[in-house]
Order: C-alpha cells, then sequence, then structure tokens
C-alpha cells in the first residue's frame, strides 16, 4: 500500500490515552441509578443496577422510590468525580463515581455505598466490569443481612427451576450445572436432562477466551454451583446468552 511504513503501522497501534472525566455536581437525580450535571452530561452508576422507575406505562420496581432518595443524599450536595468511563448508545456516561462529602478521606464511592444499602445489585457487562470483585463481595453481606432489594421476594435468587418466569428480565440465578456441550464450538453449560425445556448458559466461541484468561475451565463445570447474572431470554427454556466471565460465580 503506497505510503505505508512499518513506523507508520507501530504508531498505529499505539493505546490511545486514557479519557480525562471532568468532575461535576449533579443538578438532577432521576433514578437510583442515574443523575444529570450542570454542565449537561448524564451519569450511569457503572458495573450495578438499581430498581428501575416507572416508564411508559411500566410500573417501577420494588424500592425504586427509595434508591433515587438515597441516591440523592450521596451525590446532590457535593462535588463528584468519576473513573472507569464507559460512553453508552445514547451519550451517557457510564461510569465509577466518588461524592466530597468533605467528612471522610478517600471521597465517598457511591456504587459501593448503593450496594452496601441493598438499593443496588451488581451488573457488569462485557465493556463495565470496573470493581466488580469488590462489589460482589459487598452484595454478598447485603444479601444475607437482607438489606433493602434482598428483603423482597421480588429480587430473590431464582433457580434454574424458576428462571422461567422471569424470561424478559435481568436475574441471579443460582444452581448446580448438569453438563457441558459444545456444539459448532458454542459452548451450552444445562442444568437438567431435557435441553430444549430446561435453564441454559450459552457462551459463544469468540468469548470463550474471557473464561480461560479468568482461570474458568468450561469443560470442567459438569456438577458445579454457580451463580450467574444477566438477561433471560427464551429459547428451548430460558437461557442466558453470557458474553464475559464476571458475570458468572463458580461456589
Amino acid at each position: 500500500m503506497a505510503g505505508f511504513t512499518p513506523a507508520l503501522a507501530r504508531k498505529s497501534r499505539r493505546r490511545k490515552k486514557p479519557e480525562t472525566i471532568l468532575p461535576g455536581q449533579a443538578q438532577q437525580v432521576t433514578s437510583g441509578q442515574s443523575l444529570t450535571l450542570y454542565d449537561g452530561r448524564t451519569v450511569r452508576l457503572g458495573t450495578i443496577q438499581a430498581p428501575r422507575m416507572a416508564a411508559k406505562g411500566i410500573p417501577p420496581e420494588p424500592l425504586a422510590i427509595e434508591a433515587r432518595n438515597a441516591l440523592r443524599q450521596l451525590t446532590q450536595d457535593y462535588p463528584l468525580a468519576f473513573s472507569d468511563p464507559v460512553p453508552d448508545k445514547f451519550s451517557r456516561l457510564r461510569a465509577q463515581v466518588f461524592a466530597d462529602t468533605g467528612t471522610i478521606d478517600p471521597p465517598l464511592w457511591v456504587q459501593g455505598e448503593m450496594i452496601t444499602q441493598g438499593l443496588a445489585r451488581v451488573h457488569t457487562r462485557r465493556d463495565d466490569q470496573a470493581r466488580a470483585r469488590q462489589l460482589l463481595a459487598i452484595e454478598e453481606t447485603a444479601r444475607k443481612k437482607q438489606r433493602g432489594i434482598w428483603a423482597q421476594p421480588y429480587y430473590a435468587l431464582r433457580t434454574p427451576n424458576n428462571a422461567g418466569a422471569a424470561v424478559g428480565s435481568f436475574q441471579i440465578v443460582q444452581g448446580r450445572i448438569f453438563d457441558v456441550a459444545e456444539v459448532r464450538k458454542r459452548i451450552y453449560l444445562n442444568f437438567g436432562e431435557d435441553w430444549r425445556h430446561d435453564f441454559t448458559i450459552n457462551i459463544a466461541p469468540k468469548d470463550k477466551r474471557q473464561f480461560a484468561r479468568a482461570g474458568i475451565d468450561l469443560s470442567a463445570l459438569s456438577g458445579a454451583e454457580i451463580r450467574v447474572r444477566g438477561l433471560i431470554r427464551f429459547l428451548n427454556g430460558p437461557i442466558i446468552y453470557l458474553d464475559h466471565a464476571a458475570a458468572f460465580e463458580v461456589l
């Protein structure tokens, strides 16, 4: 190719510098997960999911108002700093949020406090996994102590047997893998003998390496007790398409 040199090739492969995220202050808190800054930016709390507010005729999830009020208390009067930014398709910014309350050092980690109060669940994504291990440990404590959402049957851990009642929603499912199958390089973690009806986790070929890097041998999981989180869909029974290892715990 004319004009292409090895030096230019090396330059093109250099990583971009990390994006600098300007601090800000919340003008409005619209939910337990979303706030608008005075400079017009919309920020979503990354790596977690708070109860959904009412929208377009859909009723709010339990404790949605309480989660929004808690986020207001944690953020609205304080300077905010952000880390681990991930822009989303709606031009919002997903990030870890830190509030300088003036009373503690370092600043208050907002995600950690929302999970501590039991007003959010850990929700990782392929491109949004910052501090996931810390948040999972905090969530485990909040769940054991039945704080906030964990005292509500609506948010109870699902089992492979009742996961089908929650198709179309984000859920945490815990159960024992019956067997592991590989079909056309795609991994199927089956939770019963009848794969046409039982709960299944589906992992695409391009995503398998993520699990290996996380120290998870997918082929050796028959009989393992696991916990998985994600959107439950339906294809020959309830199914979660899993594209990253942070949403999968071997117990």
